[in-house]
């Protein structure tokens, strides 16, 4: 457990070994920790890696004191890596943990070999998700005020999770964690993405429903070292329900 200037003890899991010459730091994705990584973990150590998965604030065992934006979070994150004396890494990320990691990555405080986008978020002023995001808050508005009746707060989860809202359902659980979360999907990274000048690997899913293909394609053309893979038959969750196809693109890649 380290606990740094902010009093926020954040808890991580970390394989460390001297005779490893690479180190490998995963930031996890909304509502993920360092336990949904343990198999990519025990992979990526069994194949010579040091490796160092933080559990960010709000989930798990780190606590959110108050409300964070991705600029929080970054800082929270470098100061971590700091304290433990990690300079040389590969930054690996999936999902939101990406939109994080872009600030991190431009900070130019860190040694980063190499970038791993896995399932990546960070591009936000789309305009066909805003034109959905408008059209179904006209639809549930009226409903706002019967929100408190145990069944239709039932319907409003249902609801959410169809047009894939329902991380900000369940964020409505924690404290501060609602308005952090409205900080990171309301935060658009476009103009951050182009100032990457890392050597990056995007993995991806081409059928991907939380982040879009376009997204990734985006990713390729304005990251000048990029590298595309699309994994046909995966899900978002690849580091889960496949974790030795992505560890196994990862090394075919690096």
């Amino acid at each position: 457990m380290y606990e740094n200037k902010t009093n926020l003890e954040i808890k991580y899991k970390d394989f460390l070994d001297n005779n490893n010459s690479e180190t490998i730091v995963i930031l996890h994705g909304w509502w993920w920790s360092s336990d949904s990584w343990i198999e990519v973990w025990e992979l990526l150590k069994n194949s010579g890696f040091n490796v160092i998965i933080p559990d960010l604030p709000g989930f798990w065992e780190t606590k959110l004191n108050y409300v964070f934006d991705i600029e929080e979070y970054s800082k929270v994150v470098i100061n971590f890596l700091r304290e433990l004396k990690i300079n040389n890494f590969i930054l690996w990320w999936h999902s939101n943990g990406w939109a994080i990691s872009i600030k991190i990555a431009n900070s130019h405080i860190f040694n980063i070999k190499k970038l791993i986008l896995n399932n990546s978020a960070g591009i936000r002023n789309d305009k066909q998700r805003n034109t959905k995001k408008i059209f179904f808050s006209i639809i549930i508005k009226p409903f706002k005020i019967f929100w408190k009746i145990w069944f239709l707060k039932w319907f409003r989860s249902i609801f959410y999770k169809i047009i894939w809202w329902y991380d900000y359902i369940r964020s409505e659980e924690t404290p501060f964690l609602k308005e952090t979360y409205l900080n990171i999907i309301n935060a658009d990274l476009k103009e951050d993405i182009k100032k990457i000048d890392i050597d990056t690997l995007l993995i991806r899913w081409e059928k991907d429903t939380y982040t879009p293909i376009r997204d990734a394609y985006f990713m390729r053309e304005n990251i000048k070292k990029s590298k595309l893979i699309i994994l046909d038959n995966e899900t978002h969750w690849i580091h889960i329900k496949n974790p030795i196809r992505l560890v196994d693109t990862f090394l075919k890649n690096i």
